[in-house]
C-alpha cells in the first residue's frame, strides 16, 4: 500500500473533490484518481462513490473506516519526521510554564550549565495546557507541566516531582490579610482575577467553587502573572494562584484555604513516549528528577 495514495485519499475525504485535492498536492487530478482506484483495487471494495447528478462524492463504510486509520497513521509520520530531525540537531526543546519557571528554573540553569547541558535545550514558555498540546503533536520532546489530577496518557510518560497547595492571595490593605486562614465559601462576594484558560488554575477555581455552591467573579483573566500581582497589590482583586507563585519580595499575602477537599497543583516532568532515544534528553530528564522541589 502506497503512503502518498492514502495522503491523497485522505486529502479527498477532507475536501470532498477530487481536483481540490490535486491542487493541494501540485499534482494532475488524474494522478489522485488512479491512486483511490489502486486503494480499491488492493482492498477490493469501493471507498468513494461519485453521485454525477449532484457533483458530490460519497464516501462508504469502508471509506470511512479507511480516513479513520488514515489519519492516525498521517499524523504519526508527521510526528515521527520531526522526532528524526531533531535526533540529527542535539538540541532538546523543553517546555516550562511561568509560574514553574520563575520558582525552580534559575537556580536549576547554574546547575544545567555547569554540567554542559543548558546549551543544548530549547526552552519555551507557555501554559500547561498548551504545553500539553504542544507536547501531544511532538513539536517539544519534554515539558515541567503543572496540573490538577496525575499525568495519564498511552503517549506520554510522567513522573510527578512534587505536589503544591493553590492559595487566596490578596493585598496587605484587603480584610483577609490577617487571616491565618479562610473557607472558600466565604468568598463568593470578592472579585477574583485569574490566569486563562491556557493554565490549570481556572479549573482548580471552579473545582472549589462547585463545591462551595457558587460561581465566582472573575473580573480579569491574563496570561502574565507579574500583571495579576499588580492588580492583587492594589486591591483590584482577589487571586487564586499555586503557592509557589508567590514570593516574599511580592509583598502580597498567601492565605491556606480551609476546605478538606481541594485540588492541588501538581508538577510533573512529561516526556512523549516514543520520543526516539536520546542520551542527552535522559541526562537532561534524570538532572530535572532529581533536583529539590
Amino acid at each position: 500500500m502506497n503512503l502518498k495514495d492514502l495522503e491523497y485519499f485522505e486529502q479527498v475525504v477532507k475536501d470532498q473533490n477530487f481536483t481540490e485535492a490535486a491542487r493541494a498536492f501540485h499534482v494532475s487530478q488524474p494522478t489522485v484518481t488512479y491512486a483511490i482506484k489502486r486503494l480499491e483495487e488492493e482492498l477490493g471494495t469501493k471507498l468513494i462513490i461519485r453521485n454525477q447528478a449532484h457533483h458530490s462524492l460519497i464516501i462508504t463504510e469502508a471509506g470511512k473506516i479507511l480516513s479513520f486509520h488514515v489519519k492516525k497513521i498521517v499524523r504519526e509520520l508527521s510526528v515521527a519526521k520531526i522526532e528524526i530531525s531533531r535526533l540529527k540537531d542535539e538540541k532538546v526543546k523543553c517546555g516550562v510554564p511561568p509560574i514553574i519557571g520563575n520558582c525552580y528554573f534559575p537556580k536549576m540553569s547554574i546547575s544545567l550549565l555547569e554540567n554542559g547541558l543548558m546549551q543544548n535545550m530549547e526552552v519555551l514558555s507557555e501554559g500547561s495546557k498548551d504545553l500539553y498540546r504542544l507536547l501531544k503533536i511532538g513539536a517539544i520532546e519534554m515539558a515541567i507541566l503543572g496540573s490538577l489530577k496525575s499525568i495519564r496518557d498511552e503517549e506520554l510518560e510522567s513522573e510527578l516531582l512534587v505536589e503544591k497547595n493553590f492559595r487566596i492571595v490578596v493585598s496587605p490593605e484587603h480584610p483577609l490579610s490577617k487571616r491565618e486562614s479562610v473557607a472558600f465559601s466565604e468568598l463568593k462576594d470578592e472579585p477574583f482575577v485569574l490566569f486563562n484558560e491556557h493554565f490549570v488554575h481556572p479549573a482548580g477555581l471552579s473545582e472549589l467553587a462547585n463545591q462551595a455552591g457558587f460561581r465566582p467573579n472573575v473580573i480579569y483573566k491574563s496570561s502574565d502573572l507579574n500583571i495579576l500581582k499588580g492588580m492583587i497589590k492594589e486591591n483590584v482583586g482577589i487571586g487564586f494562584l499555586t503557592e509557589i507563585a508567590i514570593q516574599p519580595s511580592d509583598s502580597l499575602v498567601s492565605i491556606p484555604i480551609e476546605d478538606e477537599d481541594q485540588p492541588k497543583f501538581l508538577i510533573s516532568i512529561v516526556t512523549r513516549k516514543h520520543g526516539g532515544k536520546s542520551i542527552l534528553r535522559e541526562q537532561i530528564i534524570q538532572f530535572i528528577s532529581t533536583c529539590s522541589y
